[in-house]
Parts: C-alpha cells; sequence; structure tokens
C-alpha cells in the first residue's frame, strides 16, 4: 500500500511539474499555441480583463493589446487602422475629383445626386472607399477580438503559473458499508482523489 502511494505521489509531483511547459513572462505568440483561449476560465485572480481589453480595443484599436502587456501587436493593429483610414481619406479625395463643382466650389446635384465629370471613374472611386471601408471595419473588429483572446491566454499562463490547472492529490478518510454474513458493517477507509 505504501509503494502504491509513493507512487502516486511521484506521479502526481511529475505531472504537475510538467503542466507547464512555459518560461516566465512569456509573450502572446510563444503561448498561442500552447493555450486554447475557448478553455479559459475565470479567476479572481487574473491580471487581464477579458472584456476591459476588448473595450480597450473599442475606443482605440491596438490599445486593449498594449494593456495586455503587448505593445508590438497593439502598435501593428494602431498602425493598420491608422493606414486604412490614410487609404479612404485618399480615395474620397479622388472620388471627389470627378464630382462637378458650381463657380463657387459646391458640388452641382441634379435630382438629389451628385453630378460626377466622369461616371466610370467616380464609380471606381466609390467602389474603392465601400473596399477600404470594409477592410477598416474588419481591422477594428478583429482588433477587439484579438485583445480579448490575448487577455484570456495570458491568464491562462498566469494561471498555470499559480498551479491552478496543475496535477493535485488530496487523500481523506472515508467510512463505506460493506455486506457480510453477520449484516452491514462500517468500514474505515482512505480515498485518494486525483485532480487535474
Amino acid at each position: 500500500m505504501k509503494k502504491i502511494v509513493i507512487l502516486i505521489a511521484a506521479f502526481v509531483f511529475a505531472a504537475s511539474s510538467l503542466s507547464a511547459q512555459v518560461a516566465p513572462r512569456m509573450k502572446y505568440k510563444d503561448l498561442k499555441d500552447t493555450y486554447n483561449p475557448k478553455e479559459y476560465v475565470k479567476s479572481a485572480n487574473d491580471p487581464y480583463s477579458p472584456g476591459w481589453s476588448g473595450f480597450a480595443s473599442f475606443v482605440l484599436p491596438g490599445l486593449g493589446q498594449v494593456i495586455n502587456g503587448e505593445t508590438g501587436r497593439g502598435i501593428a493593429f494602431f498602425a493598420g487602422d491608422l493606414a486604412i483610414g490614410v487609404a479612404a481619406n485618399l480615395c474620397a479625395d479622388k472620388f471627389m475629383k470627378y464630382v462637378q463643382t458650381d463657380a463657387n466650389g459646391k458640388p452641382v446635384k441634379d435630382g438629389g445626386k451628385y453630378v460626377y465629370t466622369d461616371d466610370a471613374a467616380a464609380r471606381k472611386w466609390a467602389g474603392a472607399i465601400i473596399g477600404v471601408s470594409a477592410v477598416g471595419v474588419a481591422n477594428y473588429i478583429w482588433s477587439i477580438c484579438d485583445a480579448r483572446k490575448v487577455a484570456k491566454v495570458k491568464n491562462m499562463y498566469y494561471q498555470d503559473g499559480l498551479g491552478k490547472h496543475a496535477v493535485g492529490l488530496d487523500m481523506y478518510p472515508s467510512f463505506d458499508y460493506a455486506m457480510t454474513g453477520e449484516g452491514a458493517r462500517v468500514v474505515p477507509g482512505m480515498t485518494l482523489a486525483l485532480q487535474f
């Protein structure tokens, strides 16, 4: 019996020491293959808030990543959003060049619609504006979702560092009933609980 308990204790110790295959202060790019954010379970000690991280990236793309300690990733999202904004502005300028204006520089409208000097070119730039805007919306949503994902993965890493998901062994006394020829009899014993 002692050998079995020692063997189980050795197994638990080995499993718990191997459960966190990560080094201290790792970045998200190193952790994303180790942790699945869908398996994240919130803990009171989590240093990052997925909700606030997503909200921060809602306010300013990339801010949630910066708050989570992923500055380079956050700057990349912000720079992408800035580049998309510049591209949309350039497309809008090109589009407006094809809008006919009067002597005062105001756009000419016919029946509530703008009049174009070149309809084909105006349609091309209008399509470009729509395309760039769609990319901007996609980048914006991606930034929010990514900030939440980064927070979850880094929290899972933090939880592993605290040993919250390590294998645990607990042993406590228990009592059970056993049927004998004389009837039911209380039999004392030990219960071994393995948690992982």
